[in-house]
Order: C-alpha cells, then structure tokens, then sequence
C-alpha cells in the first residue's frame, strides 16, 4: 500500500514533531508534583501519598475538557489550540510556587483543563495525513511522548530540584512550555488553515463524544478497556516513586526506577503499534492488558528487602505494557468510527481514559490511606487491567463468530 503523497508526508512529519513535543512538555509538568512529592508536600503541610489526588483532579478536569476539544478543534485549529495548552500549563505550575494547599488543588485543575485536548487534538490532526494502515505505528509513535515526558520528569527535575530547589525545578518546567509555545508558531498558519478548511465551520456540541460512545457498540467496548488500563498507567505514573520512597528508596533513586519503565516504553511502543497494524490491534491490545495485570499483581510485594534489579524488572513489564497501549487503542476507536466523527471517538475515548486516570490515582490514594499498605490497591489495579483485557477477547470473540 502506497504510503501519503510527499506533500502530506511533509506536513506528517510537521505534525508529528509539533505534537510529540508539545505531548512531552505537558506530560512532563504533569508530573513534576509526583516526582518531588516528597519535597513538595512538607513545603505545603500535606501527607506526600496525598499526591495520588493531586494527579487525579489533574486527569479528572482533563477527561470534562477533552470533550470540548471537537469545538475548540474546529474553531481555532490544531496548532493554536496546542499553544494554549502550553501557556495555560506554565500557569498552573507558577501557580505552586506559592506553596498554599489552595494553589497545590487550583494547579491540579487548571493543568487538567490543558492536558485534556492535548490527545484529541493531535490524534485528529494525525488522523489529516496517515494512510489507515499505518494508524497504529504512527499514533504510537506520537504517544511516546508520554514516556519521554514521563522520562525527563524523572530524571531532570530532581536535578533541578537538587541544584535550584523545588521551585527553581517548576520554573524550569514552566519556561520550557512558554518557550515551546513560540517554537511551534511558525507551522501555525499552514497546518492550522488544512484542518479548518477541512472541517467546513462545523460545531460539535460539547456530549456528542459520550453519546457517541454510548451508542457505538465497538467504541464501548474500548472505552471499557480505555478506562481500565488509563487507570493503571497513570496510577503507575503517580504513585510508583512515592511507594517506593515508602519501603527506604531516595527520591532520585525512585525517579530513575520509574524512569526505567518509561524507556522502555519508548523503546517498544512503536514496535508494538507496528506489529497491531500487521495482525490486528484487538489481540495486541489483550496481551498488553494481562502483561499490565502481572506487573501490578507484582508490584503489590515489593518491599524493603528487593533488589533495585527485581524493582527494574517489575518497572519494566509495566513500561512494556501500560506505557504502550494508548496509541493501539486510540487507533482502535478510530477504526470504530466514520470519518466525520473521527473528532468526536477520539476525544471520548481519550476522556474515559482520563476518568480511569481519575479513578486509579483516586482509589490507591484512598485504599493506602485506609489500609496503611501498598499491597491491596495494587492488587486492586492487577484486577482492573484483567477486566480491561477480558473486555477486548470477547470482543473479538463475538466478531470472529458474526464474520
């Protein structure tokens, strides 16, 4: 199959580099707070696991604002609406600098109502230029931004934060979104002026996403499994440094072990949604969802006596699978829909699983805070990435019967 022709192959690549970046810088705000908790949450007079909540109002504002994302789309165009995100993102990190409980929970919402159109906007933006079968690699390869986000995150702001303390680490971050911004604004006009022209001034009215979803029987069904390994990827992302800094580790040392899973994930991601578009991205998506139980099913035992290797392997089965899904299920739902609500199935689906980023964070904040173990709300997790997988084999067991 021939691949796009070399003018949309241009404008691909154009795409490609603007949304990886703008993911990157994001994700990486989005994560600051988690990494330096245990710095963090003195200076503000919190309990360091209390950051799980931060995390979820993050994810929880980001699922009600990615169903906007088809208007905001539509009216300002790919590449604006990705700027706003970013300048709105410094604001809600310069936001922290105050170090008042008010500012930690206003800095978690109005992050969430930047990161929400970040995966839709883009995904409709890529949707522009690739050939349908070669959906999942490229959509993988846009969402290694999470992983390289996640990377930087861990790596680079508790340097920051050693060299310029903790503010000094989130002004960095800041200024890196803002200077991100002005980066991006030459590719504006062009890129933005396709996808308006395209979209012909349609509206799309702020549900249609959920209806859509609830509607479209193949969508719910990856909303469904969205929902449930959205929940362990991101509780994996909030959570892992601070439990590990719970059984002894350092915060550098916890950085670095997550920072292991998200290599790994950039590492495989691609690979991963290559081999969906060659077999199929419903068993790819299953094997992910059991590799994901497994992980947490495992991470439910670690404690002070393993090893940083026996840690690492554990980091890295998640990195193989919770940081590799979403590009395969994002194409997934694409698949799903007809292609003047491609909009409106992306920003869903990518809604719900901000819910599920929502719901993790929240119930293994809650489940520790009342069990005072790790244990039990990662078991909770293992089970949840089981259910995600079983809802995508029937699935594909009922098409296998109708065909």
């Amino acid at each position: 199959m021939s691949g796009p022709a070399p003018r949309d192959r241009v404008l691909l690549n154009k795409v490609v580099s603007a949304t990886v970046a703008v993911q990157v810088a994001i994700v990486m705000a989005s994560l600051t707070v988690p990494v330096l908790a245990a710095l963090i949450a003195p200076a503000i007079g919190v309990p360091a696991y209390l950051v799980g909540y931060y995390s979820a109002l993050i994810y929880g504002f980001a699922g009600t604002s990615s169903f906007a994302t088809p208007r905001l789309f539509r009216r300002w165009g790919g590449i604006r609406l990705h700027q706003g995100m970013l300048v709105v993102t410094a604001a809600a990190l310069t936001a922290l600098l105050s170090a008042l409980p008010a500012a930690f929970i206003a800095s978690a919402i109005v992050l969430g109502l930047a990161y929400g159109p970040m995966n839709p906007a883009s995904t409709v933006l890529l949707t522009r230029y690739t050939p349908p079968a070669q959906r999942s690699r490229v959509f993988s390869l846009k969402q290694t931004a999470v992983p390289i986000g996640g990377t930087l995150a861990g790596l680079v702001t508790p340097l920051a934060a050693a060299a310029l303390g903790w503010r000094g680490a989130i002004v960095v971050v800041a200024v890196i979104c803002l200077g991100l911004s002005v980066l991006i604004q030459p590719w504006r006009a062009e890129l933005d002026r396709e996808v308006l022209a395209a979209a012909g001034g349609t509206a799309s009215a702020f549900w249609l996403p959920l209806r859509l979803l609830l509607s479209n029987r193949g969508l719910r069904r990856v909303a469904g499994a969205s929902f449930a390994f959205g929940s362990v990827q991101f509780s994996f992302t909030a959570v892992f440094p601070t439990a590990l800094a719970q059984v002894g580790w350092t915060t550098t040392d916890a950085g670095r072990a997550m920072s292991v899973a998200l290599v790994v994930g950039v590492v495989f991601r691609v690979i991963w949604g290559t081999l969906a578009d060659k077999i199929g991205s419903r068993p790819i998506l299953v094997l992910l969802g059991a590799m994901m139980s497994a992980a947490a099913f495992a991470a439910a035992f670690i404690g002070p006596g393993w090893s940083a290797s026996a840690v690492a392997l554990v980091a890295a089965l998640f990195g193989l699978s919770a940081f590799c899904w979403s590009g395969i299920g994002i194409a997934e739902a694409v698949r799903q829909a007809a292609p003047p609500m491609i909009p409106e199935a992306s920003a869903g689906i990518i809604g719900v699983t901000f819910f599920g980023a929502l719901a993790g964070p929240t119930v293994f904040s809650t489940v520790t805070g009342l069990t005072g173990m790790l244990a039990p709300a990662f078991l909770i997790l293992s089970a949840l990435s089981a259910i995600g997988a079983a809802l995508l084999f029937l699935a594909a067991k009922t098409e296998d019967r109708r065909g």
